[in-house]
């Protein structure tokens, strides 16, 4: 793996889509940048149960699905890893990897679909016995080259990936 992280300045002018299918059942991506609460102008495109049975949404702004799709919700800002809840976000992987598991069709997103959901789709990756340096590769390849382009976040699933989704076992 290149150890240099891609930068955000680097991918900016990325055209992806607005969800990437990982693996089999295990999407991740972003949110429209008209589909977030604030924005009163249009009708917001939820997220349909034709499309997924879970959405795990990491973005605080994003509206919320549709009727019927169940919805996990967890506003984490892509910065510092000190500033991320991380025994909220392993319980949100416990979840994820569960339901995708179970057959669910299953989306993480966040707003830019790289950062926060590349780490909790990473997270259920490793969960699944991936190592960590290969569910980053992955999403990079399925996802973006500009996935997981935030340095701490990369750090902190190669250095301890492994330990927090096979050890710790969170609270209900």
């Amino acid at each position: 793996m290149n150890d240099k992280s891609p930068t955000w300045d680097a991918s900016r002018e990325a055209r992806e889509e607005l969800w990437s299918e990982i693996v089999p059942g295990l999407w991740q991506g972003g949110t429209d940048w008209d589909d977030v609460v604030w924005n009163t102008t249009r009708e917001p495109s939820a997220i349909t149960s034709a499309e997924f049975d879970l959405v795990a949404t990491l973005y605080a702004d994003a509206n919320p699905v549709d009727w019927f799709v169940e919805e996990i919700r967890l506003g984490i800002l892509d910065g510092a890893i000190d500033n991320v809840d991380l025994d909220r976000v392993i319980r949100v992987v416990h979840r994820v990897h569960a339901a995708w598991k179970s057959g669910d069709r299953v989306l993480v997103r966040c707003q830019a679909g790289w950062n926060r959901s590349g780490l909790v789709t990473a997270l259920v990756l490793i969960r699944d016995g991936m190592d960590p340096h290969e569910a980053i590769e992955l999403i990079r390849e399925r996802r973006s080259s500009s996935a997981l382009c935030n340095r701490e976040f990369v750090s902190w699933l190669l250095m301890h990936g492994d330990d927090a989704v096979r050890e710790l076992t969170p609270t209900s």
